[in-house]
């Protein structure tokens, strides 16, 4: 029984990493809506891995690199092949859209390998950068917000500026606040949830859920910029 427990985070992640080839290969053959369910149950799961693993008082340096490795595959290639895929559909495909998933791709990296080097530098409750998870599940919710609106929730070219604006946040200096800190306002969060349902039954799951995040990553560009100022 102790054995299965301390082995409980990594089979977290390759489930994860399951869920990642598998949306990988949904999204080649042009199923976009199951390829994009796939990368956000990824991002569910890759929450609940670091969780366990606290829970646990297992974290180890097998557990972290495994951890990277499947996020670069299902955060990074998964999220690129649906970004592009998406981009063919809307006829905006070809070489820009093969260079806009690379720059994804090495943002993703850079971010997961600066990571790893200063995992012990980061604030009590923050992260440098824009995580790669949060990248990834963000691009695809703008990917199936747009699905959900029959390809008209956004302009055709809107992606290219959205994927390299992420990208930049994922390569910056910026402190985020960790999702699992802003957990811990158990009212606001409630609130949150309860107000986002609400705003689901009329719009859809998915553009709330873009929209929320949307908010978040707005916030920690903003509490940055205002440091900067004072």
């Amino acid at each position: 029984m102790a054995s299965i427990r301390r082995s409980l985070p990594s089979l977290i992640s390759f489930i994860t990493l399951t869920c990642g080839v598998t949306s990988a290969a949904l999204s080649i053959e042009g199923r976009l809506a199951p390829a994009g369910a796939l990368i956000l149950l990824g991002y569910l799961l890759d929450a609940v891995d670091g969780e366990v693993a606290r829970r646990l008082n297992h974290t180890s340096e097998f557990g972290i690199q495994l951890d990277s490795l499947v996020d670069v595959v299902h955060f990074g290639g998964a999220t690129a092949i649906l970004l592009t895929q998406h981009l063919r559909a809307e006829n905006l495909g070809g070489w820009p859209a093969w260079v806009l998933a690379l720059i994804f791709m090495i943002a993703g990296a850079y971010r997961l390998a600066r990571f790893n080097l200063t995992a012990g530098q980061h604030g009590k409750h923050s992260t440098t950068g824009l995580t790669i998870s949060t990248a990834g599940a963000y691009l695809t919710l703008a990917v199936l917000a747009d699905l959900a609106f029959q390809d008209e929730l956004f302009p055709d070219v809107f992606f290219y500026p959205l994927a390299l604006a992420i990208s930049a946040l994922m390569v910056s200096r910026i402190p985020f606040p960790e999702l699992q800190a802003l957990l811990r306002y158990r009212w606001a969060g409630a609130a949150t949830m309860v107000a986002g349902a609400l705003a689901a039954l009329w719009l859809t799951p998915q553009f709330v859920w873009w929209g929320l995040t949307t908010t978040y990553i707005a916030v920690g560009v903003l509490r940055a910029g205002a440091r900067r100022i004072r």
